[in-house]
């Protein structure tokens, strides 16, 4: 399941050309065992070499076997043009005034604006081609995995779903047990709470009328007892006030007296209920204050029998879950194991995968060509509108640069050429001579035959071929 990335274009960056150095031929008549020796000598791998320990030796002067290539003068014209170009970039306009220096200072910023919108432009061709990439590829892998409605990411996607959904299923029954269970918990605790509530409420009712009663006995004997206590007094008042010969004096101080006992009576009475009501306020309190106590102590056993009761059954219903996840987790791993297998072995899915990777690079390419193009037109157009706003041909050593890369690739070309001819005639001067072993440098050619006058006859003879084209840099 991969995805193509993409390479960014090159903005024109100067890379040195690269010359061949050395050159080695021999003639094809000895054996093949001798290669190694011939390499440990030189210190080089040569490829197709060949030598005999009876052969001879010759050796060439590389330099002038190239010099005498009827190419030679294209080869010099072009580095004029690389040497030339490379001085205009070290030199480069000199601005003297003000107004030519704001000039300059205005071309760079813009060319740097220029070469960073282009830089983001890149960027963005480039995120939308592999984003693009990645879900063509994703639609034919989960094509070819069989499932038709895939996600973002594809057929991996397709699984993960399914793996996904079946996890969120065993998660929200086990969820579900769990939740029920609690609920039958605290249906049973709230029943059992509401019972003892109202078991110890009547208890507590129960002793506060027992003792209102034993009070309201207590108030009833006492209250006799004074009437009885009083009852010879009351009588002998009352009998006097039946006196009719009583003065009026007589009459109201006997009134007084009789009112007297009844006043005391009552507040005594008074005082013994008040002391009673206080008595059945305070017991009636500390009931009260037992029973929540008994209340409070069975609601936090309960409580905590319940949540011993939850932990446990959430351990089970976790050991159930993490058994089945899994079980599930182990079938997804073999799914996916075989889906990658399926993949990166079925060959018509990797020319698939390669056939998408390939479309999306041409059109990325083309793309970033184009906008290559454009940023390249783009500045051009800077360097003549500052140009002549200085009134002094200003230079983009970017363009410099890549023009001087264009004509080192050109030069590489062809010097590649040129020497590819002159390894040709220098085996066919080598297989005349009966020369097995050619150095490519006069330097410790000792006995050495000298054949480079016959090569140079050779290759001044060539016919001009046609300049080879430019490879790009």
């Amino acid at each position: 399941m991969s995805s193509g990335r993409f390479n960014k274009a090159s903005t024109g960056t100067r890379v040195p050309a690269a010359f061949a150095a050395l050159l080695i031929v021999c003639a094809g008549c000895a054996k093949h065992q001798s290669d190694q020796g011939v390499k440990d000598l030189l210190a080089i791998a040569t490829p197709g070499l060949v030598a005999s320990s009876t052969g001879r030796v010759g050796y060439v002067d590389l330099d002038r076997v190239i010099a005498a290539h009827p190419l030679r003068g294209q080869l010099d014209a072009l580095q004029n043009q690389i040497t030339t170009l490379n001085a205009e970039a070290v030199t480069g306009p000199k601005t003297v005034n003000a107004d030519q220096r704001a000039a300059q200072a205005a071309l760079q910023r813009d060319l740097q604006n220029a070469e960073q919108a282009f830089s983001d432009e890149l960027a963005a061709k480039r995120g939308y081609y592999e984003q693009e990439e990645a879900k063509a590829i994703a639609a034919m892998q989960s094509a070819a995995l069989g499932f038709s409605t895939p996600g973002p990411a594809g057929a991996m996607s397709g699984m993960q779903q399914q793996y996904g959904a079946q996890i969120k299923q065993i998660q929200a029954q086990g969820r579900q047990t769990l939740d029920q269970y609690r609920s039958d918990l605290f249906k049973q605790d709230t029943a059992h709470l509401k019972q003892l509530q109202q078991a110890i409420a009547a208890g507590v009712a129960a002793k506060v009328r027992a003792k209102e009663a034993a009070l309201s006995a207590d108030e009833t004997a006492y209250q006799i007892s004074l009437a009885r206590n009083d009852q010879d007094q009351r009588l002998n008042l009352k009998t006097k006030l039946e006196n009719l010969g009583l003065t009026p004096q007589e009459r109201s101080q006997y009134s007084a007296q009789l009112q007297d006992i009844d006043t005391r009576e009552q507040f005594l009475i008074n005082g013994l209920k008040a002391r009673d009501s206080a008595q059945l306020k305070a017991y009636q309190k500390q009931l009260n204050a037992d029973a929540s106590s008994r209340f409070n102590a069975e609601r936090l056993a309960t409580e905590k029998e319940t949540n011993q009761k939850l932990a446990a059954r959430q351990k089970d219903v976790e050991t159930q879950l993490g058994s089945q996840v899994t079980s599930i987790g182990g079938k997804f791993q073999q799914q996916l194991s075989e889906a990658n297998k399926t993949l990166t072995t079925d060959p018509r899915v990797r020319n698939q995968v390669q056939g998408i990777h390939s479309q999306m690079q041409s059109k990325y390419v083309a793309e970033a060509d184009r906008a290559l193009a454009a940023y390249r037109q783009t500045r051009q157009d800077l360097v003549a509108k500052y140009s002549a706003v200085a009134h002094m041909q200003f230079q983009d050593n970017q363009a410099l640069g890549a023009q001087i890369d264009r004509l080192s690739a050109q030069r590489r070309d062809l010097y590649g050429k040129i020497v590819r001819q002159a390894d040709v005639q220098i085996q066919a001067v080598a297989r005349q001579d009966g020369v097995s072993v050619v150095f490519a440098s006069i330097a410790g050619a000792g006995s050495a035959v000298d054949l480079t006058a016959q090569v140079v006859k050779r290759m001044s003879t060539l016919a001009n071929a046609p300049s080879p084209a430019p490879s790009g840099g």
